[in-house]
C-alpha cells in the first residue's frame, strides 16, 4: 500500500498574526462606527441620558456575565490543547508496539497495518485541520482496529489490550473534538450577553457626559473591552477552528503534524514492495 506524501505542517508562518491583526481590524472599524455615532449624537443634541448609579451597575452585570462566559469556554479550550498532543502519543504508541511484534514472530507481517495507520493519521490532521466531517474518519479508524486486532493471534495478550486500548483512547479524542466544534457553550447566555452588549453601548453613546473630550475616550475604552472579549469568547469557545478564515485562537495541531511525519517513515518500506 502506497503511503500518499503529504506535508503536514501546521499553518502557514504568519498567518496566525495576520488574521490576529484582521481580528483587531474589525474591532477597530467598529469601534470607528460607536464614535461617529457619538459626534453625530453630541451635534444633534440627542443625549437623552444622564449617567447614574444604575448605569454603573449596568456595566458591571455585562462584565460579570461576560466572565462567566469566559470561564466557561476556557474549560473546554484548556481540555482542547491537550487532545492533539494525547492523540499523537497513542498514534505513536501504536506504531511502535506494532513494529516489535516481529521480534517476537519473525514471520509477522505488520507493514500493511503500518501502512493503515500511517494513512489514518493523515486523515486525522486533515479533520482537525479543515473540520469536516467525523463519519469517514471513524470509518477509517474502524478499518484500523479490524487490521490491529487481525494481529491478535501473533500478538501476546497484554500487548494487544494496550493496542486496543490506545484505539480506544483515538476514538474518545475524535469524538471529543467532534462535540467541542459543534456544541456551543450556554447559547442562551451568549444571547443575553450580545443583547447586554448592544444595549450598553447604545446607552454610553445616548449618554450625557462632560466633557465631550473624555466621553469620546471612556466610551472608546469600554466599548473596546466589551466588544474585544465577547468576540474573543466567541472565538475560544472553538478551539479548532482553524478552517474558519475568523478564527484566531486555535489550538496547536503541532504535535499530531509531527507525528503523522514519523509514521510517514514508518511506513515507507511498504510502498516500494
Amino acid at each position: 500500500m502506497n503511503v500518499r506524501a503529504m506535508d503536514p505542517s501546521s499553518e502557514p508562518e504568519g498567518r496566525p498574526r495576520l488574521r490576529r491583526l484582521w481580528f483587531f481590524g474589525r474591532v477597530g472599524l467598529l469601534l470607528l462606527g460607536i464614535e461617529g455615532c457619538r459626534v453625530l449624537v453630541h451635534r444633534q443634541h440627542w443625549e437623552v441620558l444622564t449617567p447614574n448609579p444604575l448605569f454603573s451597575a449596568l456595566v458591571a452585570s455585562e462584565v460579570f456575565l461576560l466572565g462567566f462566559l469566559l470561564n466557561g469556554v476556557l474549560t473546554d479550550y484548556k481540555e482542547g490543547e491537550k487532545l492533539p498532543g494525547e492523540l499523537a502519543a497513542a498514534l505513536e504508541c501504536i506504531a511502535l508496539e506494532v513494529q516489535g511484534l516481529p521480534l517476537l514472530q519473525p514471520d509477522a507481517e505488520v507493514m500493511g497495518s503500518l501502512a493503515l495507520l500511517a494513512v489514518f493519521s493523515e486523515a486525522l490532521l486533515a479533520w482537525m485541520q479543515e473540520a469536516g466531517p467525523s463519519l469517514a474518519l471513524l470509518e477509517q479508524l474502524n478499518e484500523l482496529q479490524l487490521a490491529i486486532e487481525r494481529l491478535g493471534c501473533l500478538n501476546p495478550a497484554p500487548l494487544q489490550a494496550r493496542l486496543l486500548l490506545e484505539l480506544a483512547h483515538i476514538r474518545r479524542g475524535v469524538q471529543r473534538i467532534d462535540v467541542i466544534r459543534t456544541t456551543t457553550f450556554v447559547p442562551s447566555v451568549y444571547g443575553i450577553a450580545y443583547i447586554g452588549t448592544g444595549v450598553l453601548t447604545v446607552g454610553l453613546v445616548l449618554c450625557r457626559i462632560e466633557p465631550f473630550a473624555e466621553s469620546l475616550f471612556f466610551i472608546g475604552v469600554i466599548s473596546f473591552l466589551l466588544i474585544k472579549l465577547l468576540l474573543l469568547i466567541t472565538d475560544l469557545d472553538n478551539p479548532f477552528g482553524a478552517a474558519h478564515a475568523l478564527s484566531v485562537e486555535n489550538v496547536s495541531l503541532l504535535p499530531v503534524a509531527d507525528a503523522v511525519q514519523r509514521l510517514q517513515r514508518v511506513a515507507e518500506p511498504s510502498s516500494t514492495g
